[in-house]
C-alpha cells in the first residue's frame, strides 16, 4: 500500500508540473476562449461576462487547483483499484465531473476552462495504467484474486510492501499446518436451536479463523466444526513451526474463555482439539479459472486432521507431530504421548502434547512433566507398576488431567491383562509395540 501511495504521488507530481507548464505558456488559452464564445452564443454567459475569471496566461487558481487534484486523484484511483473495469469507471466519472463543471459554472457567469484538468487526468490515467502492467502494479489484483479474505489485513499489507513477489507457481515448500476440530458438533446440533448453533459456530470461527489469520496464518479451510490454516505458506519463514505453536497456545486460552461464554449463554461447551504438523508440501494454486485458491497437498494435512481428532481420545487439547517438535524443541515444553505407526509408509513416529513455551513452566510443573515422561517410558517398557508410581507423582489433586488418566488406564488394563486395545494378529505392532496404528487415531 505504501508503495502505491508513493508511486501515485510521483505520477501526480510529474503530471501536475507538466500541465502547469502548459497552462503557464498558454497552451489551453485558445481552447478556453473558443469555449467562452460558445457559451456566450448559447446564452450561458453574458456578453463580456466571465473574462475576469479566465483571463491571464497563467490560468485561474481554481483551474490550476483542479488540474492538480485531477492528476493526483486519477493516479491514485487507477493504481490502487485492482479491477480494470472499475479503474475505467472511476476515470470516466472523473472526466464527466470535470466536463460538467464548466457549463454549470457558466450558468452563474463563471468561465471555467476544463481542458487543463482533463489533460492532467488523462496523463495520470495513462501513467497509472502503465504502472499497473508491472509486477508491483498488478500485485494487489493478483493477491486479492488468489488469497482474497484468507489472510489478515496486516499480512496483506506486508505482502504488498514486500520486495519479492509471492510465488504462486507450484512448488515444494516446508510449511506447518494447524488444525482445530470440534468433536461434539453433532451432539450440539441435537441439543440446540438452529439459531443458537449458528451463533455458537460464528463465535468459534471468530475465535479461531480470524485469530489465526491475525497471527500470520493462511486460512485453508473453515467451518463450524473445523478450521485449518498454514504457517509459512504465503510468507516463507524459518520459524513457521514456532509461530504455529505460539498461536496454538494462545488459541487454547481463547477457546477456554469461549467455552465459559458458551456455558453462560447456552449451557453447552465445545469439545475441541488442536493439532500441529510440519513437513514439505506441494504448494500451488488449485482449481479452475473461475474458482481457484492457494493450498498445500501433503501427508501432514491428513496427519494433522487425525491428530486433532486424537485429542478426543487422550483428553488433551494441543498435540504436535514429531517433525514439528524437532523444529521447535528448544522453544516449547511438551510431554510425550503415544507412538504412531503408519503401515503405508512403514513409519513409526511419536506425538507430543504441547504444554507451554520454553521457560514458562515453574519448578513444580517441570517436575510433574518429567514424572509423566518417565512414566510413559516405563509403560513402553511394560513396567506397569513402576509407570503407575511415576504417573501418581505427576497428578495434581483435584485437577483433571486427560492424558494422565489415559495412561493410568492403559497401565492398569495392561497390568491386569485386560487391554481394551485387543485387535487381530495383523495389528500386533499396534498392540504389543505400544504404537497405535495411524488409522486408529
Amino acid at each position: 500500500m505504501r508503495r502505491y501511495l508513493l508511486v501515485s504521488l510521483l505520477i501526480g507530481t510529474i503530471v501536475s508540473a507538466a500541465v502547469l507548464l502548459l497552462v503557464h505558456f498558454g497552451a489551453f488559452a485558445h481552447f478556453g476562449a473558443s469555449l467562452a464564445r460558445l457559451y456566450r452564443s448559447a446564452g450561458f454567459l453574458a456578453i463580456g461576462g466571465g473574462e475576469s475569471v479566465a483571463s491571464g496566461v497563467a490560468g485561474h487558481p481554481f483551474e490550476v487547483t483542479l488540474a492538480v487534484l485531477a492528476a493526483f486523484g486519477a493516479a491514485w484511483c487507477v493504481i490502487d483499484i485492482p479491477q480494470a473495469s472499475h479503474k475505467a469507471m472511476v476515470v470516466l466519472l472523473l472526466m464527466l465531473v470535470i466536463i460538467g463543471l464548466s457549463p454549470m459554472l457558466a450558468l452563474y457567469g463563471v468561465m471555467f476552462e476544463p481542458f487543463s484538468a482533463m489533460s492532467a487526468a488523462t496523463l495520470a490515467t495513462a501513467a497509472g495504467f502503465f504502472y499497473s502492467t508491472t509486477e508491483h502494479g498488478m500485485r494487489k489484483r493478483v493477491l486479492l484474486d488468489v488469497l482474497g479474505s484468507r489472510i489478515s489485513a496486516g499480512t496483506f499489507r506486508q505482502l504488498m510492501n514486500a520486495k519479492e513477489p509471492v510465488r504462486f507457481a507450484g512448488g515444494t515448500r516446508a510449511v506447518t499446518v494447524l488444525t482445530c476440530r470440534v468433536f461434539n458438533h453433532a451432539d450440539l446440533r441435537e441439543k440446540m436451536e438452529p439459531g443458537e448453533l449458528v451463533a455458537m459456530g460464528n463465535l468459534f470461527l471468530r475465535n479461531t479463523a480470524d485469530f489465526l489469520m491475525e497471527q500470520g496464518a493462511y486460512l485453508d479451510e473453515s467451518g463450524p466444526d473445523m478450521v485449518r490454516v498454514f504457517f509459512g505458506m504465503v510468507r516463507p519463514s524459518d520459524d513457521h513451526a514456532l509461530q504455529a505453536c505460539r498461536a496454538a497456545l494462545e488459541l487454547r486460552t481463547r477457546l477456554r474463555n469461549l467455552n465459559n461464554e458458551c456455558e453462560t449463554r447456552w449451557f453447552q461447551r465445545l469439545d475441541f482439539g488442536v493439532a500441529i504438523g510440519s513437513g514439505e508440501m506441494t504448494v500451488g494454486v488449485y482449481g479452475s479459472p473461475s474458482h481457484h485458491y492457494l493450498s498445500g497437498v501433503g501427508g501432514e494435512t491428513d496427519f494433522a486432521r487425525r491428530l486433532a481428532q486424537a485429542n478426543g481420545r487422550y483428553g488433551s487439547d494441543v498435540l504436535i507431530s514429531a517433525r514439528a517438535y524437532q523444529l521447535v524443541k528448544t522453544g516449547v515444553e511438551v510431554r510425550p504421548m503415544e507412538m504412531i505407526y503408519d503401515p503405508g509408509r512403514n513409519l513409526m513416529t511419536e506425538i507430543y502434547q504441547l504444554l507451554a513455551l520454553s521457560g514458562e513452566l515453574d519448578e513444580s510443573q517441570r517436575a510433574r512433566r518429567d514424572a509423566f515422561w518417565q512414566g510413559v517410558i516405563l509403560y513402553r517398557a511394560e513396567r506397569f507398576s513402576e509407570a503407575l508410581s511415576q504417573f501418581s507423582q505427576a497428578e495434581i489433586p483435584g485437577k483433571k488431567d486427560g492424558p494422565l488418566e489415559f495412561f493410568i488406564g492403559l497401565c492398569e488394563s495392561r497390568r491386569s491383562g485386560s487391554s481394551s486395545d485387543a485387535a487381530p494378529a495383523s495389528q500386533d505392532l499396534a498392540n504389543h509395540g505400544h504404537a497405535r496404528l495411524l488409522s486408529k487415531m
